[in-house]
């Protein structure tokens, strides 16, 4: 049973009807935030468990009036009372910078569901024990209840196995094209057609079927910039010296792009390799049960399509993918 991140509602629909998921994570950066207590409600009556992922990059902060979000300057950009902690169904949340963890801590005695999990995503370079020591001292000081509900950890893609079993993480990913660059330097905005870039008069471009013709693209593209109910991503790819294809995606309820690695990660057929290394080598398995699942395994989906997605799920190998850094880790 897989741990599954979606990141539109083609993926949703598949993974929230497939048997080999147990939990449901919806990106926050690619739904628009009314929707996000609907979507988790589906997701509890499927049985499942739900999770939100956070934005990578935070764009609210409390007690901000609001301003004209049409208009809005990267200033103006921190305007949203954060309603994740009030989804009474909600089963965790997953950090992804060290903004929405200084946030969850003020607001995690205040959830609606007061043993709402938090996991710390990989995005967060736990690479050793130290570091999780803080973490976990932080949370534990400001949390009431931390005993019952203890932090949780995504394993770092940098670390190979036998690093990961030196430090104990909860979250192993198994699948996902892992974002080597994120930025706030448009990739939309900055696109050419013919030669031609976009921010120059009387150019037309299509993106999603619809045309667009400004002198700045973001007036037709963003019409709807930082408006966290309004979600129109795109995704394409750039072209490196080699000749391989960069994916890329944008995320505009938060203004900012992932440009993604040429090979997805792929370990979905080293579940059992994994599983042995990792309870032979983890420091504390001489008190678990050798029968317990140490760890929980995630698939990320980004620009993934219905029958890709599908594929997936029954471990169908992709084209091309790589191992990441699972046996030799970082030189």
């Amino acid at each position: 049973m897989y741990k599954v991140k979606v990141e539109n509602l083609n993926q949703f629909e598949v993974v929230l009807n497939s048997n080999k998921v147990s939990e449901i994570i919806l990106a926050r950066d690619s739904f628009a935030e009314i929707k996000l207590p609907s979507l988790v409600s589906e997701i509890k009556k499927a049985g499942k468990t739900a999770w939100i992922l956070m934005e990578r990059i935070s764009r609210y902060e409390e007690n901000m009036k609001t301003v004209n979000k049409t208009n809005a300057s990267p200033f103006d950009l921190r305007t949203s009372t954060d309603k994740i902690y009030d989804i009474e169904n909600l089963d965790g949340i997953i950090i992804e910078n060290l903004d929405s963890f200084a946030y969850m801590l003020r607001r995690i005695n205040k959830a609606a569901n007061k043993k709402l999990m938090v996991e710390i995503n990989y995005t967060m370079n736990c690479y050793n024990s130290e570091t999780k020591l803080v973490l976990e001292k932080l949370y534990n000081d400001k949390r009431e209840n931390a005993s019952n509900v203890p932090l949780l950890f995504t394993a770092p893609v940098e670390l190979n196995i036998y690093e990961l079993s030196d430090v104990g993480y909860d979250t192993l990913i198994l699948y996902s094209y892992i974002d080597t660059m994120v930025s706030a330097n448009c990739l939309r905005k900055n696109l050419s057609v013919n030669g031609e870039e976009l921010n120059k008069k009387n150019v037309k471009t299509v993106v999603n079927n619809k045309e667009y013709s400004s002198s700045n693209p973001c007036d037709s593209l963003c019409k709807h910039r930082f408006d966290f109910d309004y979600v129109q991503d795109f995704s394409s790819y750039i072209i490196d010296r080699k000749g391989k294809k960069l994916y890329y995606k944008t995320y505009c309820k938060y203004c900012y792009n992932k440009i993604f690695n040429t090979e997805p990660l792929f370990l979905l057929d080293k579940i059992n390799e994994i599983e042995s290394i990792y309870k032979k080598h983890l420091k504390k398995v001489s008190s678990l049960n050798e029968n317990m699942n140490l760890l929980k395994y995630r698939i990320d989906f980004s620009f993934e399509n219905k029958e890709e997605v599908k594929n997936i799920l029954e471990m169908k190998s992709v084209e091309s993918f790589t191992r990441g850094h699972y046996k030799n880790g970082i030189k």
